[in-house]
């Protein structure tokens, strides 16, 4: 082991923690280590190897005037102290870059995407350039590293700018040249900046989906009583039990749907559609969050068929009902609720299944329901009161515990 390197770097990491980079050198406090507490084989009796190369570390440090120590009466190194003045020559020494170098690649980095079209990079390069102006690490993991800021910059720019379903080995093998990397060193920092910077609120393990960003390809999964035309084709979803299955890709190729059914009920779970029986329904599993190809499809059916009701199933939380909003919103169908009123979620509670709210839960419910929840005051009040979630496969966990 170096130990002249070891106790640089621990002595430095010490003045880093301390943000002594940011003081003026003669208002620094003393930056000490005790020698028998970071080398436990320096007190070892039996370790003389340990003892004498430390030793001999501490000896020419103190030679070359990075530093100081203390020593006991019986001649034993008690504390070795940093010398200030001798700072940059010990970074020189180490090959290692200080705070302030570090943050001023990253100011140098955030440069480049400060005339981004994109709003959230943008909030995103003014919240972080506040901290680097500081020499303050950066947050999600990215600390000083000018390198991953670079990353994750390049691929907040163009997961935002996606326009279709993409799938996460594609992108980043297009971003890397491997198709790997984004999982393995960004997925989860992405995930959780987007989280943080979008406005509309969606639950984080679905964020990338909102950005057309997929592991799997995802599908439309439909039954009950549908006519679907597709190109020179038609096809008659009532006469499958199950339903058909629909990629993304092959959405654009529906020419016309007839719904024979009286209502267009769409499901957010899949357990859930797999559950729905009624025979005078049609369901749509949307696979995910809708995207552009999903919400053409649904503007289709509503055009198709405007004397159908259309309802929205999802779970009795705060993001089912976010999901419900956006859906209206982006569509332009009139989509009521199914199941999620107060009566159904009074049934789960009495039954026992439910969970308990996060407190990022409560924030949400506490900042929507006089807003863009208005309507639904009545169920989030109730979530509040009794502390409780349900989600829709619970349905027929309830109706088994009833019959028992």
């Amino acid at each position: 082991m170096d130990y002249k390197k070891v106790i640089l770097n621990k002595l430095i990491d010490m003045y880093e923690r301390r943000e002594a980079y940011n003081k003026e050198p003669s208002s620094v406090r003393t930056i000490s280590l005790n020698v028998a507490k970071e080398f436990p084989e320096y007190v070892d009796r039996y370790n003389y190897d340990g003892y004498r190369d430390i030793n001999v570390a501490i000896e020419t440090l103190e030679n070359v005037g990075y530093i100081s120590s203390v020593q006991s009466n019986t001649g034993q190194y008690t504390k070795v102290k940093l010398i200030i003045w001798q700072i940059d020559t010990i970074y020189g020494v180490l090959k290692r870059e200080s705070i302030p170098v570090q943050s001023k690649r990253q100011a140098e980095i955030l440069q480049k995407y400060k005339d981004c079209s994109t709003d959230i990079v943008q909030r995103v390069v003014a919240s972080f350039e506040e901290l680097i102006l500081s020499n303050k690490k950066i947050p999600y993991e990215i600390k000083y590293d000018y390198k991953k800021l670079q990353g994750v910059l390049d691929i907040l720019a163009a997961v935002v700018a996606l326009e279709k379903e993409t799938y996460i080995r594609n992108f980043s093998t297009a971003l890397f040249k491997d198709s790997k990397t984004f999982q393995r060193e960004y997925k989860s920092i992405v995930e959780s900046i987007l989280f943080d910077f979008t406005d509309e609120i969606v639950e984080k393990d679905r964020i990338l989906e909102f950005y057309n960003l997929y592991e799997n390809p995802t599908y439309v999964l439909i039954k009950g009583g549908a006519r679907i035309e597709i190109e020179s084709s038609i096809i008659n979803t009532e006469e499958m039990k199950d339903g058909i299955a629909l990629s993304n890709a092959s959405l654009k190729a529906i020419k016309n749907i007839c719904i024979s059914a009286d209502s267009v009920v769409t499901v957010e779970n899949l357990t859930t559609y797999h559950d729905s029986d009624d025979s005078n329904s049609v369901y749509f599993y949307l696979g995910g969050f809708h995207n552009q190809s999903k919400q053409k499809l649904l503007e289709k059916i509503y055009a198709d068929n405007p004397n159908c009701n259309y309802y929205h199933k999802g779970d009795l939380d705060v993001y089912g009902f976010l999901i419900l909003e956006n859906l209206i919103a982006k569509t332009g169908i009139p989509f009521l609720p199914m199941e999620m009123d107060v009566e159904t979620l009074d049934r789960f509670y009495k039954a026992g299944m439910y969970k308990e709210l996060s407190e990022l839960d409560k924030k949400v419910i506490a900042e929507k329901k006089c807003g863009q929840l208005k309507r639904y005051a009545d169920v989030l009040n109730y979530m509040l009161e009794k502390n409780c979630k349900v989600e829709q496969e619970s349905i027929k966990a309830v109706e088994l515990i009833e019959k028992a």
